[in-house]
C-alpha cells in the first residue's frame, strides 16, 4: 500500500517535471543553448523521479506506468495551449493582456514537437506493454502454496 503511494507520488513529481519540459519548449528564445539546457535541467529531476517511482515498484508495468506519466504531461500541456488559444479569442481577455506578453512564447514548432515526442513515446511504451499477466500482481507476492 505504502509502495503504491510512494510510487503515484513520484509519478506525479515526474509528470510535472515533463510538462514543464514541453511548457519550456514554446519559450522563444534568441540563443537556443539557455533554452535547451532549462529544459535539460528540468528533463533530469523529471527521469530520477520517474526512476524512484519505477523501482519503488520494482519496474512492474514499468512501460505502463512510463508511457501514462508521458502522456498525461503532453496532454496536460496540450489542453493548456488549447485553453490559452481559447482565451484569447475572447475580446476581454486581449483587453485586459499588455500587448508584449506573448511575445516570450512563440517557438510553436520546439513546443509542439515535445509534446508530440512526448505523446508518441507515451503512446508507443502503452502499446508495447505486455504486463497483461502482471496488472493484478502485488509487489512481494508469493506464488500458490502447495
Amino acid at each position: 500500500m505504502i509502495r503504491n503511494v510512494l510510487s503515484i507520488i513520484l509519478n506525479v513529481i515526474a509528470g510535472f517535471f515533463f510538462y514543464m519540459v514541453s511548457l519550456l519548449g514554446f519559450i522563444s528564445e534568441s540563443s537556443v543553448n539557455p533554452k535547451w539546457m532549462v529544459m535539460l535541467g528540468f528533463t533530469i529531476p523529471g527521469v530520477l523521479a520517474l526512476c524512484a517511482g519505477l523501482a519503488v515498484m520494482r519496474f512492474r508495468n514499468w512501460r505502463r506506468n512510463t508511457g501514462i506519466v508521458l502522456l498525461s504531461a503532453a496532454g496536460f500541456t496540450a489542453f493548456l495551449v488549447f485553453m490559452f488559444a481559447i482565451l484569447l479569442m475572447t475580446e476581454e481577455f486581449r483587453v485586459m493582456m499588455k500587448p508584449d506578453t506573448l511575445t516570450f512564447f512563440g517557438d510553436y514548432f520546439t513546443g509542439g514537437s515535445v509534446i508530440a515526442g512526448l505523446a508518441i513515446v507515451g503512446l508507443l511504451l502503452l502499446k508495447t506493454n505486455n504486463g497483461g499477466a502482471e496488472q493484478n500482481a502485488t509487489v512481494g507476492a508469493q506464488g500458490p502454496r502447495r
